[in-house]
């Protein structure tokens, strides 16, 4: 009857045992999966920030494009009028030069 007690304790034990073991192969694999989950979620969330970050980078420039487009329109105008005047001016200046060589010449 001890006998039987002891070997009753003995397989209590080994079972104890087993299950401990199983428990503690359960929880690597839980770590292990836990583990690839998140490595996949930072590299998910990396890439969908840089996604992020590029679509800021380039909405920015548009815009930036488009309030740009009126100033440079404007200095095109204003170098097209000082051109316009400018070559006007030289021509005056020409002629009125050409009148005095041709005034001194016949002097």
């Amino acid at each position: 009857m001890a006998d039987d007690i002891l070997l009753k304790v003995k397989e209590a034990e080994d079972k104890a045992d087993e299950t401990i073991n199983n428990a503690k192969i359960k929880a690597r694999e839980i770590i292990d999966q836990a583990k690839l989950r998140s490595d996949e979620e930072y590299k998910e969330i990396i890439t969908s920030s840089k996604s992020k970050a590029k679509k800021i980078l380039e909405d920015a420039e548009d815009a930036a494009n488009k309030e740009k487009e009126p100033t440079i329109e404007e200095a095109k105008a204003i170098a097209a009028k000082l051109k316009n005047q400018s070559t006007g001016k030289i021509e005056s200046i020409v002629n009125s030069l050409s009148e005095r060589i041709i005034e001194n010449g016949n002097s």
